[in-house]
């Protein structure tokens, strides 16, 4: 995680009691605006136990995501904050990101085709101007919707210490002036400054490349060293080797790889990588034996010594980052966690924790609906559905096997269609019978549920769709391409 300390100075979470004398001097249900760094605090009246119980929420949610807790936590912001870390909101600020990264497949100059081969592809198609325009000023848009919904909750004391927010906030301004200068030249502008900034509006919202860049600024006045030393013993034995393959006649050696200082130094360094070794010994090697002292040595000491010293060192400064990232983490979900309990104490009662279940499974007073739901609510109806839908794939290989010699004219699809018709109707039977057994509220409460549903749902309708249109073999690769996802729930 990052570097900045979590908490400076003394916190109050408005759960203390010397905070009364603070009350007195204003109205018990208002408070001050704060968050949880240094020398601020906030004052709940007694009575407010909702806004109690929301900051402790959010602290256990902060520590379950490894998140600071340095944010407003009066009941306006608090509610903010649960909806921009709302699944709906993540979902759809990634989706965004991903709609503003393919836009460079569109735009102008555009290779979308859906042939690679120079020979048969058609001209491409090029957007109207404004299209693509438009679809990125809505996602810039929601670009700045994040950027002001987040600068507003942390605060602009901790505003000004996040630069990953200041760059954000350059990276949003000079892609909407770019975007202007787009419009502006009724879209004939050669450079666009703004595809250079699209990638880091997908850093900007990765923690995870956030560490990663952090741990690479890190390691790098370390390996400056080694990278010196290697750029040395590259251009010395670079040197040596023009000295050594100088023009001559029958010099292979030299017309390959030592013709001039680029290739001399394009050879050796692909040589230290070991990617052409040991093409470039060989002309070199069939002229004189001797000469094979010259690449043991520069292989030795590069290859074998300095690079596994550059492996060594970023190794040890990846694992120390790690370990010091592992540490902060632990350290967020200990604060958040003692924060939620500090916001709960100060109310003097207990609070009942419920664990989140499965909805209830529905009654029956049918003996035989009862024991069909005992059936199939057990554990062993789930593995029995992956040994068929495992026996439906088997089955989708071994036609593809014995049909791979012939043309889709000349196939037999008569026995495929008996076999996907009756995995269908086993598919069908298993979902009616699951929704039976859990109702459909504890049904869709399992995932694995609601993606072999989608699956049986879409093989259903092509069937059906196929067998009205009597398109032949059309149910049969259909049902193959399908039934092959089922691979994906096996457990």
């Amino acid at each position: 995680m990052e570097s900045e300390p979590l908490l400076t100075g003394s916190i109050n979470y408005g759960s203390h009691p010397d905070n009364n004398d603070h009350l007195e001097k204003g109205s018990p249900k208002t408070r001050r605006l704060s968050y949880s760094v240094a020398a601020e605090y906030c004052c709940v009246g007694g009575g407010d136990v909702d806004l109690y119980l929301q900051q402790a929420v959010v602290f256990i949610e902060d520590a379950i995501q490894y998140r600071s807790i340095n944010h407003r936590v009066d009941t306006n912001s608090l509610r903010l904050y649960r909806w921009y870390y709302s699944r709906l909101w993540q979902w759809g600020l990634g989706l965004t990101i991903a709609v503003v990264l393919m836009l460079a497949f569109i735009e102008r100059p555009s290779s979308f085709s859906y042939t690679s081969d120079p020979r048969f592809r058609p001209p491409p198609w090029e957007p109207p101007c404004g299209l693509t325009e438009g679809i990125e000023i809505v996602c810039l848009i929601i670009f700045a919707i994040d950027l002001t919904t987040k600068s507003y909750l942390i605060g602009w004391d901790e505003f000004r210490k996040c630069k990953w927010l200041i760059v954000y906030i350059l990276a949003v301004s000079a892609s909407v002036i770019d975007w202007t200068l787009t419009l502006s030249m009724y879209c004939d502008q050669n450079l666009r400054v703004r595809r250079l900034i699209r990638p880091f509006f997908l850093l900007q919202n990765s923690s995870l490349m956030k560490k990663t860049l952090k741990c690479i600024k890190r390691t790098l006045p370390e390996i400056a060293s080694v990278i010196l030393l290697l750029a040395l013993h590259l251009c010395l034995f670079t040197m040596i080797g023009m000295l050594l393959f100088a023009k001559g006649e029958h010099n292979g050696e030299w017309e390959t790889y030592f013709r001039d200082l680029p290739t001399s130094l394009s050879s050796l360094l692909v040589l230290l990588t070991t990617a052409n070794n040991p093409d470039v010994m060989i002309p070199a090697y069939s002229l004189n034996r001797g000469y094979s002292i010259f690449f043991i040595l520069f292989s030795g000491f590069g290859t074998y010594f300095l690079m596994n010293l550059l492996t060594a060192i970023i190794y040890n400064q990846f694992r120390g980052y790690l370990l010091m990232s592992v540490q902060a983490s632990i350290l967020r979900r200990r604060l958040g966690v003692r924060a939620a309990f500090e916001v709960m104490s100060c109310q003097g009662r207990i609070f009942f924790v419920f664990l989140l279940q499965h909805p209830p499974k529905p009654e029956y007073n049918s003996p035989l609906l009862l024991k069909l739901q005992l059936v199939f609510s057990h554990y062993y109806v789930m593995i029995v559905g992956n040994a068929v839908a495992l026996a439906n794939v088997m089955c989708i290989c071994t036609i593809l096997v014995l049909d791979s010699e012939k043309s889709i004219a000349e196939r037999d699809d008569y026995y495929m269609e008996v076999i996907n018709c009756f995995f269908i109707l086993y598919y069908l039977m298993e979902m009616s019978l699951k929704i039976l057994a859990f109702g459909w509220r504890g049904y869709l409460s399992y995932r694995n549920n609601i993606f072999d549903g989608l699956l049986t749902f879409c093989l259903l309708v092509r069937y059906s769709e196929n067998d009205r249109k009597h398109i032949k073999g059309a149910i049969c690769r259909n049902h193959s391409t399908i039934s092959m996802l089922l691979l994906i729930s096996l457990q």
